[in-house]
């Protein structure tokens, strides 16, 4: 991984909190601890960055949006999309279910499996779920935007193969995969896709149209992609066709007639 790659790495990982710890990124990014030193001093020298008592301080401010705030951007869409992926569930399932909003969306709809077993590594999730007859098992992890992570968490997950999972991204990469902000979120991304034996990726529109650091999944990797409109991308609906990828369109609900 080239310079630039890693601070770039840095930076996106930076816009996702306020700080970070210097040994969260020295357990994560795949280079020595002198090299990422290194990448630290000159993205400070550079005015990126402000590093103080092992962290390391974002100097724009530039953040991804809280996880509330983001809960309600393209809210209606992802309850859509959300509605169209519990469909794909029987009861008697045992699913992983990733942290993500349009994820949570998907959870408001399981309250009245009965015999539905949830894996997640989503606070908010489990909480959805708290008092149905769901079961729920939550990952262990330290707690990042609402969502465990880290090695703890993907081996609870490696631990426990499942029929279907289904995973959020901050975005795609072209015809390649999809893609994460936060490098903290590889190991267990990555973990839930190997875990399951169906993989569906929820994706609101919105996700096409920008662009992650950090690549968890090929496309090859999934069983299905559901999102809210049409894929325009010509190139990337052919590389979905030729993975056998099923693609399913959440519509809008038609409006009764009077």
């Amino acid at each position: 991984m080239k310079g630039l790659e890693r601070q770039q790495i840095i930076l996106e990982t930076l816009s996702t909190r306020s700080s970070i710890e210097v040994k969260e990124l020295l357990a994560t990014i795949p280079a020595s601890p002198a090299t990422i030193r290194r990448d630290l001093t000159e993205l400070e020298t550079a005015g990126k960055i402000r590093k103080a008592r092992g962290r390391i301080f974002s100097v724009n401010g530039r953040k991804l949006p809280a996880f509330e705030f983001r809960n309600t951007m393209h809210d209606e869409e992802k309850k859509r999309i959300g509605r169209a992926a519990v469909e794909l569930i029987n009861d008697g399932d045992t699913i992983i279910l990733d942290s993500g909003t349009t994820i949570q969306a998907m959870a408001e709809n399981l309250r009245n499996f009965q015999k539905l077993t949830v894996i997640t590594n989503s606070i908010s999730i489990a909480y959805i779920l708290n008092g149905t007859s769901v079961n729920v098992f939550l990952t262990g992890g330290f707690l990042d935007d609402m969502g465990l992570v880290g090695e703890d968490a993907a081996q609870f997950i490696e631990k426990h193969p499942v029929e279907k999972a289904f995973i959020s991204a901050s975005s795609t990469r072209g015809t390649v995969g999809l893609t994460v902000i936060s490098p903290l979120q590889l190991p267990i991304k990555r973990q839930m896709v190997t875990s399951a034996k169906e993989v569906y990726a929820l994706l609101d529109e919105s996700k096409f149209h920008s662009m992650g650091v950090s690549l968890f999944a090929d496309f090859k990797d999934l069983t299905g992609l559901i999102t809210s409109k049409p894929i325009t991308d010509p190139d990337l609906l052919k590389r979905l066709e030729e993975e056998h990828v099923r693609v399913i369109y959440a519509e809008e609900e038609k409006k009764p007639t009077e």
